[in-house]
């Protein structure tokens, strides 16, 4: 547990410089053209992305392109019912609440829905689809839950390519993502 702990430190670091690197390039312009590419992408009906927080690759431009689209958009929400992420409609008209950890999140009168592809935000990934994220598991707990309950997604981290190390630290309960993509190509790990 200790390794991951600092792993997790130094990826946190490591993100931070290149947020401020990336700050006025063309980034996510470059992932929403990887992102149009995917075949997985294309033959979804219900997107699931996030709203970044801290040092986050920006999802600004992605988002407003996927409201966009012929898709249904949906965005995360933590509640304190669940230790899995439920996910609710997201449109230009969405109304946001401050959600736990005081991350943005559509309101309780958002409609509730199941993703098909879901966009996940990462701290570090490596080539054989381990993915880290905060520490939480809400992501693995749901991934692990859509698979108990013979949901079919698809599961893409976004991240800068720069963010990829040779072996994430993992555990049990830690869930493989099928794709990770970023402003220079696209990681399949299926």
């Amino acid at each position: 547990m200790y390794k991951k702990k600092k792993q997790r430190e130094i990826s946190k670091i490591k993100r931070k410089s290149l947020k401020i690197k990336y700050l006025n390039s063309h980034t996510q312009d470059l992932i929403k053209q990887q992102l149009t590419r995917m075949s997985s992408f294309k033959n979804s009906k219900v997107v699931a992305t996030f709203i970044s927080i801290q040092t986050e690759i920006s999802m600004e431009l992605i988002n407003n392109y996927l409201i966009c689209t012929d898709k249904t958009i949906c965005l995360p929400v933590i509640t304190n019912n669940y230790d899995h992420l439920i996910f609710r409609n997201f449109d230009k008209n969405t109304n946001f609440v401050k959600g736990k950890f005081g991350v943005l999140e559509p309101d309780n009168n958002s409609l509730s829905i199941l993703p098909d592809f879901v966009l996940t935000p990462c701290l570090a990934f490596d080539e054989l689809g381990n993915r880290m994220g905060y520490g939480g598991g809400y992501y693995d707990k749901t991934f692990a839950r859509f698979k108990k309950d013979n949901h079919n997604f698809i599961s893409v981290a976004v991240a800068y390519d720069e963010q990829k190390i040779d072996n994430v630290v993992n555990s049990d309960y830690d869930q493989k993502i099928d794709y990770i993509l970023t402003e220079k190509q696209i990681y399949r790990t299926l």
